[in-house]
């Protein structure tokens, strides 16, 4: 690439440039507020990667990493959006300069454009007068107040921080279908089922989604009903969820998987993106572990000889450890991206979304589908089926308590389950095999051979 300014290409000179209003790169006249404020985007990013950021570091990941880190501390969509179009300009100009490539930042959203409320009327907020004086007060209360002052403290403590998230989450979505904060009241028998058809009924959301969102609200409904602030217990029957059948990567697709883990461009943090991705899916498949537990593995718990203890802590129940025994192949990957005073093996400095849609790249860099079944946990999956057809015991390796659970990872393709195909006789084959004196000495044969003579003579007796 080359340079098309008489300035080396450094983030010390790309100040001295500004976009003009047709957005073209041009010399400013002073730069003094704009290089106060590149310089704390500068600091910001040395405290996260402990290097000086170069004009390489102007790109998508990058304005992910650090825009993810700003919400995390606090800060208002308005300033994240003057640091998105920081990073969208100084990109736009360094790419002119030829000193990097054009990026596109269209995926970073900052706010909600769409105003979800313009597609449905407001429901009505509950009349408190039919409520228990004593208990109109805790009635009335906002749901969100309710579930951080009352239901968290008393039901989730010891939970991981995600499971307070989901609840969060379904009380946003009950906040777009009420048209306002919903209310400790409006968990009742008109509001709550009505919510949960209509997004049925009105959205794309699959009906495990939807159950989802049922077992939460009714978890909440549940104790306010228990604590006597509402007269009625929830009475919702389970929304029937359709079981899919398992699927696993065969061996091709793996390896088309992985050659384009290998292929990937830029930095996960401060690793190599060709080298954190190969790393990260080698770990998955020698373990069978969820994403979650793997991203928390700590350089400490791989030892000497190879051996991976995933803490129970950071598993699925926080039930126990769980060690499994890594190949030397994968345990040169992992050494391959250790860096200096980083505790976690798989550092991830994004946001937890945007693991799913650079991994989504991934996969449609492969040829492979991208959509919510063939991401991260199809390797587990994968991983459960072949150890089973090896003839491993899956339940034991997922650390399953129960067998059915197993079955619905296990992609019998893999683990070569009896079909139908494979041991009945095809239609008029075992027919033809009878009549040419080709039979088994079995008793099905002899059964459908005594049929056949028996149904031989009704005929002929009818003829006659």
């Amino acid at each position: 690439m080359k340079n098309k300014s008489r300035f080396p290409p450094t983030m010390k000179n790309l100040i001295r440039y500004a976009l003009s209003k047709d957005g073209v790169a041009v010399l400013r006249k002073g730069s003094g507020q704009h290089a106060i404020f590149t310089q704390g985007i500068m600091d910001d990013f040395f405290d996260v990667t402990k290097r000086k950021m170069e004009v390489t570091d102007l790109n998508l990941d990058i304005a992910n990493m650090m825009l993810s880190r700003w919400k995390r501390l606090g800060m208002d969509s308005k300033a994240l959006g003057y640091r998105l179009r920081w990073f969208i300009e100084r990109n736009s100009i360094a790419a002119q300069l030829g000193w990097t490539t054009a990026d596109d930042f269209s995926s970073i959203t900052i706010v909600r454009t769409t105003d979800w409320r313009q597609s449905r009327s407001n429901v009505p907020t509950p009349d408190l007068r039919a409520v228990k004086k004593s208990s109109a007060a805790k009635a009335g209360m906002p749901l969100i107040d309710y579930f951080e002052t009352h239901y968290r403290p008393a039901r989730l403590v010891g939970k991981s921080p995600r499971t307070a998230t989901l609840y969060r989450q379904v009380i946003a979505a009950f906040a777009k279908y009420l048209g306002r904060a919903p209310l400790v009241a409006d968990l009742n028998p008109k509001t709550v089922p009505d919510w949960l058809q209509w997004l049925l009924d009105n959205t794309e959301l699959a009906a495990a989604t939807v159950e989802k969102d049922r077992t939460h609200i009714c978890a909440l409904w549940t104790f306010a009903a228990k604590k006597g602030w509402l007269a009625e217990f929830p009475d919702i029957r389970p929304i029937p969820c359709p079981e899919r059948v398992p699927d696993a990567w065969t061996d091709d697709e793996l390896l088309r998987l992985f050659r384009a883990c290998q292929s990937a461009r830029g930095r996960i943090g401060k690793v190599k993106a060709n080298q954190y991705w190969p790393a990260l899916l080698s770990v998955i498949y020698d373990t069978g572990e969820r994403i979650g537990a793997v991203l928390e593995i700590r350089r400490d718990d791989i030892d000497a000889q190879g051996w991976l203890t995933v803490r129970g802590e950071h598993r699925k129940g926080k039930t126990r450890d769980k060690r499994f025994k890594l190949r030397p192949e994968t345990i040169e990957r992992v050494e391959a991206i250790r860096v200096f005073a980083q505790e976690r093996v798989f550092e991830w400095p994004y946001s937890d979304g945007y693991l799913w849609t650079k991994f989504g790249k991934i996969l449609e860099a492969a040829g492979l589908p991208n959509n919510r079944r063939s991401k991260l946990h199809k390797i587990r999956r994968t991983t459960a089926s072949n150890f089973e057809a090896a003839g491993g015991n899956a339940t034991a390796l997922l650390d399953h308590q129960h067998r059915r659970t197993t079955k619905r990872y296990l992609d019998p393709r893999v683990v070569k389950e009896t079909q139908p195909a494979d041991i009945l006789p095809g239609i008029g084959e075992l027919a033809k095999a009878i009549l040419d004196g080709n039979e088994n000495n079995d008793r099905m044969v002899s059964e459908f051979r005594a049929f056949l003579e028996a149904k031989q003579a009704r005929n002929q007796s009818d003829r006659n």
